[in-house]
């Protein structure tokens, strides 16, 4: 492994690959709005837990070092407080995969078309530098392949260890680290390799993994395994099928993997147990579309195995890759400046929208907030404490902190145009304040007579 880290540091390419990718990194978190989820762990980090209803501890924990950045760092350098935890570990993650597939290719073009593959991928590039629990998912998940591949060259105890260790910190970031064992597994029968898995030592990496798990575990126990049930339901129980979840998933999943790529693996990546742990990955989640919508990123750690499996014979592939690349993000950019697109930027919950209503409801307290996303961002654009109001939208980390109404008998509420009002307002006079079309948001005042 030093050998391959020796390497790659020598690799004057890669060195200046990565250097590029952090630097743009380091530019894009500071001019990027933040977005309403990374508003919302940043609220986390501020209120330490050993896990939250919507997800696991680990991104609170890399937010709670953000926090302390926020208070030292310039105002003009906040943006980036909050996201350069972030960019750190995914700058790590890149290094990582990055010995992982020098293990299996030792041809140095190879390994630059790995690199600027997987920089150029919108998930595991520039997706790395957003505050999101995706971000220690897919650490911990590339540590626990390591792992895996010091296990079959090894057979030591120790790694089988490692691996539990990483495998129960994954649960700590993300509960898609389950599918790891299951597609690992999945990859190895498939491919006629069970045998390399010493069942006696399996007991290290559960004992380990149970461990490391503990924090998720206790929470979820002390609350009624909230957050389990919320994440199954959340992702196989819609009420009512929609035919466009499917669709959308598998085409969204071609254009961002790249469909060059995609053609490629299914063809030439043959005897590959990553290509099998990635497609075991895409293709739970297909049928899970069916089921309920499937988020973008939700298949991440697929984009990373599936990038591992590439070979040499990707060699005549990789300038169309590029070129896709170039086209699809000049698209992305030039969308962005269109109509349809500024709609859209104004309609997400982001941090220059969040400012723009803080500086117009300035006057009007105490004020409640519509969502999770929209409350959080009210908070980091003001640091004034502003929490949601209960029962509105649905159920999040706000509404484990304050379970009855408001306590005031008049108040001001911004809320979504689609949102509906708590019951228990029913009986109170509600009055619109101000109107916000561009972000479909109300500014309501709410009297209990």
């Amino acid at each position: 492994m030093k050998n391959q880290f020796n390497c790659l540091i020598r690799n004057n390419k890669i060195v200046l690959l990565f250097l590029i990718s952090v630097i743009f990194k380091l530019i894009f978190s500071a001019l990027l709005p933040v977005a309403g989820d990374e508003a919302y762990y940043w609220v986390w980090g501020k209120n330490l837990q050993l896990s939250y209803f919507d997800h696991p501890p680990a991104v609170a924990w890399m937010t709670f070092l953000s926090n302390i950045m926020y208070n030292q760092f310039p105002l003009n350098l906040n943006w980036l407080a909050i996201r350069l935890p972030f960019i750190i570990v995914s700058s790590f993650t890149f290094v990582i995969w990055l010995k992982i597939f020098t293990q299996e290719n030792k041809d140095n073009i190879n390994i630059i078309i790995f690199a600027a593959l997987y920089l150029l991928n919108p998930l595991l590039g520039l997706g790395g530098l957003f505050a999101t629990p995706d971000v220690p998912l897919l650490f911990f998940w590339s540590l626990a392949y390591w792992s895996v591949t010091k296990i079959f060259q090894t057979s030591s105890t120790f790694w089988y260890s490692v691996l539990g260790i990483f495998l129960g910190l994954g649960f700590c970031s993300k509960y898609h680290i389950v599918f790891f064992p299951m597609t690992l597994l999945i990859s190895l029968y498939v491919e006629k390799k069970l045998s390399v898995i010493k069942i006696n030592k399996l007991f290290f990496t559960f004992i380990f993994g149970l461990l490391f798990s503990l924090p998720v575990l206790i929470w979820n126990y002390q609350n009624d395994w909230v957050s389990f049930l919320f994440q199954i339901n959340h992702g196989l129980n819609a009420q009512k099928f929609n035919w466009t979840w499917p669709i959308t998933y598998i085409i969204g999943q071609i254009l961002l993997f790249n469909p060059i790529l995609i053609y490629f693996i299914f063809n030439y990546a043959q005897k590959s147990i990553t290509k099998k742990m990635a497609l075991s990955q895409w293709a739970f989640f297909s049928l899970s579309s069916f089921k309920a919508l499937v988020e973008a990123n939700w298949p991440i750690t697929a984009h990373a195995q599936g990038l591992i499996a590439i070979n040499s014979k990707f060699k005549k592939y990789f300038k169309f890759s590029l070129i896709y690349w170039i086209m699809f993000w000049l698209m992305l950019i030039g969308l962005s400046y269109t109509n349809f697109g500024k709609n859209k930027i104004n309609q997400f919950p982001q941090s220059t929208a969040a400012l723009d209503i803080y500086e117009k409801t300035k006057k009007f307290r105490p004020l409640y907030g519509p969502n999770y996303q929209m409350t959080s961002l009210l908070q980091l654009v003001s640091s004034e404490k502003i929490i949601k109001l209960n029962q509105m939208a649905r159920y999040d980390f706000y509404d484990t902190m304050v379970t009855t109404a408001p306590a005031e008998n008049n108040y001001f509420v911004l809320k979504y145009n689609n949102a509906d009002w708590p019951s228990y307002l029913s009986e109170a006079k509600i009055s619109t304040v101000i109107i916000f079309p561009e972000y479909e948001l109300k500014l309501y005042r709410v009297i209990h007579e």
